[in-house]
């Protein structure tokens, strides 16, 4: 009787053994997932206009172009007496589908020398100030004679170049 319990046994426990093999062939099987992801975007900001205002006194634009790129502004102006000044209005567009942040921008203008005759300035333009997409920014850029020359500079000192540059990043989502 003791053998065929034994054999009951090992029948079973052959049985159970079976019905595992099964089982982990079942949930053995390898899980595979496809899928895609793509993202569409358009970042185009850009300066689109640069309009001289009327100058005061004998003040004159000889020239005022956007450079390469679009994110910068080179203007040249001629100034001869103290009163002479020109305002520059620049136009910033943001053409993309993507709000932005003005991140940084800088003035260049020579040695910007406080005794220099002729002096530029920036209006309108603060760091981290977000332009939404599809919208305009306006800024100034002006060009005085300096008051604090107290002499008639030479010729040649009377006609100074700046270049404006916009440094623009992608604006913080929520």
């Amino acid at each position: 009787m003791e053998t065929k319990h034994k054999n009951a046994l090992i029948g079973a426990l052959l049985a159970v053994v079976f019905v595992m093999a099964v089982g982990y062939a079942a949930f053995a099987q390898q899980l595979t997932i496809n899928g895609s992801a793509s993202i569409s975007s358009n970042w185009n900001i850009k300066i689109t206009d640069i309009q001289p205002g009327s100058p005061v006194g004998t003040a004159v634009s000889n020239s005022a172009s956007v450079g390469e790129g679009g994110l910068s502004a080179s203007f040249k102006a001629s100034l001869q007496s103290p009163s002479d000044s020109l305002t520059y209005t620049v136009t910033v567009h943001n053409g993309g589908d993507i709000d932005a942040k003005l991140s940084e921008w800088n003035l260049s203008a020579g040695d910007d020398n406080t005794n220099d005759p002729i002096v530029y300035s920036v209006n309108g333009l603060t760091n981290d100030e977000e332009l939404a997409a599809g919208a305009d920014k306006k800024f100034t850029v002006t060009v005085t004679y300096n008051s604090n020359v107290t002499s008639q500079p030479e010729a040649g000192d009377l006609t100074k170049s700046a270049t404006v540059t916009l440094t623009y990043t992608q604006a913080d989502q929520a």
